[in-house]
């Protein structure tokens, strides 16, 4: 197959300039982008810093949030806090979830925020009672990859049964959460969830399982800023961990999800050639990923 040069415009004299090559298999995140747009953008968010991106991340996602409450308040204008909250909860939760919030009949406002300020406050109280944890999901490819709104919080914390009292007891009463369902998580190695009563966002808490990769990940966590003046940090993935989760939870989804596809290729695009290739497929085949893992490297221009 031959290779496609692409020249992007120059940001201040507008002229046509090389950026590299890729291959004829490489696919645009959305039908509607042509590849020169493309490649300009990603070379726009490689040059921001992560501190930068969290703010855009944060942005989406709570501009996303206010229109959704402000359409429900408009629907229904003379609807009290609770039916408001229970219409919100409907739109912006999982079914299971909403219902949860429903059954609680808390008769207070929502109070929107973004995501970022919400993992922080979790992230404080995992730090002050020495839990280790990182950030996963949507909010960690956003940040290492395409920005994007998210809908929940995905973490990953190495909690032990001694630690569950003290970190139900921190976490309430601001967050709806039961110890028995932490316990469980906790003795089974499996996950649970906790609930902002302010702004009914949803943290999906995965306790570190005891195998090869999910060792590897946690080992392989980066500290990284998120926001400055002052500085604060998060614990995430490394790139190629990210991508090695959301190629487990698209297999998940029986090869379905293009959201999680689409997650994917936008941390392979914006970390390019800094990837750790030889670990990726290493952990590929371990994992029995390597015929997907291929086919991503090939849409994203890497193979």
């Amino acid at each position: 197959m031959s290779i496609i040069t692409i020249d992007v415009p120059d940001e201040l004299s507008g002229q046509l300039t090389q950026i590299g090559e890729i291959q004829p298999n490489y696919k645009t995140q959305s039908r509607d982008t042509d590849i020169n747009a493309e490649l300009h953008q990603f070379k726009l968010w490689r040059s921001l810093p992560l501190w930068k991106k969290a703010e855009i991340v944060s942005g989406w996602t709570k501009g996303v949030w206010e229109m959704s409450l402000m359409a429900i308040q408009n629907r229904y204008p003379q609807a009290s806090p609770l039916e408001i909250r229970h219409q919100f909860a409907l739109r912006t939760l999982d079914d299971e979830t909403a219902l949860k919030v429903i059954g609680q009949n808390l008769n207070q406002p929502v109070m929107i925020t973004d995501p970022i300020s919400q993992v922080l406050v979790v992230t404080a109280i995992l730090d002050k009672l020495g839990i280790p944890y990182l950030i996963g999901g949507s909010v960690a490819s956003s940040l290492l990859g395409e920005p994007r709104s998210t809908q929940d919080i995905d973490l990953v914390a190495d909690l032990t049964l001694p630690k569950v009292q003290p970190l139900v007891a921190a976490l309430q009463p601001r967050f709806d959460v039961d110890e028995d369902t932490v316990k469980s998580a906790v003795r089974y190695q499996s996950s649970f969830n906790i609930i902002d009563n302010e702004s009914i966002v949803k943290f999906d808490i995965f306790i570190l399982k005891n195998n090869p990769f999910s060792r590897s990940e946690f080992e392989r966590r980066q500290v990284q800023i998120v926001r400055t003046n002052p500085e604060q940090t998060l614990v995430l993935p490394s790139p190629e961990d990210i991508i090695l989760q959301k190629l487990l939870w698209y297999r998940d989804t029986n090869f379905s999800s293009e959201k999680q596809w689409r997650d994917i290729l936008g941390v392979m695009k914006l970390q390019g050639a800094t990837l750790d290739f030889e670990y990726l497929q290493y952990s590929g085949e371990q994992l029995k990923l390597a015929e997907t893992l291929d086919r991503a490297l090939g849409e994203s221009g890497l193979l």
